[in-house]
């Protein structure tokens, strides 16, 4: 049961260092761009640095509230308020 759990943290881990990392990609991708041939070392090189910046994210909210908290209050949060009459 140890190893499932920490496979899940791992994961939960993971998807919050993502999100960083595919804006690094992003960002990388229109630099790239905007100077007129696509370069993937750019690319890469923000991607890393996405990732670096994201995985100081994800140790700060495991060592703050939790990744499963985190988690549970992400889909624990309504979106739509309830119409009440």
């Amino acid at each position: 049961m140890r190893v499932v759990s920490l496979f899940v943290h791992a994961l939960q881990w993971l998807a919050v260092a993502a999100s960083p990392t595919l804006l690094g990609i992003f960002i990388g991708a229109m630099l790239s761009l905007q100077s007129g041939q696509l370069n993937s070392l750019s690319i890469a090189a923000w991607g890393v640095v996405g990732f670096i910046i994201g995985g100081f994210w994800a140790e700060r909210i495991r060592q703050g509230i939790g990744l499963s908290q985190f988690f549970g209050r992400l889909a624990g949060a309504r979106d739509i308020p309830n119409n009440r009459r």
